[in-house]
């Protein structure tokens, strides 16, 4: 995935992929990740910023400057890493299903 997917269509495949907005939004309840909205409005936009922030080369700083720029929230560097310290889990459930989903169904014995 290129950091540019982040901000154009392909976002939309990604979620969808994902298991859509309202699994994502589901998850990231259940999982603690977003308890409320604020200034990141529902858990979409949250992993949108994730996403930007690891895929990128730019600190905490310049993705909070990223999402500014492109309409996605408005949003300090430490708000940002506040928030992104409340997702390990949910981005391990997350990665989990991605694995689950693709790996290769077991052959049936007849």
């Amino acid at each position: 995935m290129r950091y540019e997917a982040l901000a154009n269509r392909d976002w939309a495949g990604i979620v969808t992929r994902l298991g859509g907005a309202a699994a994502l939004d589901r998850t990231a309840r259940e999982t603690k990740a977003f308890v409320r909205p604020r200034e990141i409005r529902n858990a979409v936009d949250l992993l949108r910023l994730i996403l930007a922030y690891c895929l990128g080369e730019r600190g905490f700083r310049l993705t909070a400057a990223w999402a500014t720029s492109v309409g996605l929230v408005d949003v300090s560097s430490v708000a940002l890493l506040y928030r992104l310290r409340q997702c390990g889990d949910w981005l391990a459930l997350l990665i989990g299903q991605a694995l689950a989903a693709a790996a290769p169904r077991p052959a049936e014995v007849a």
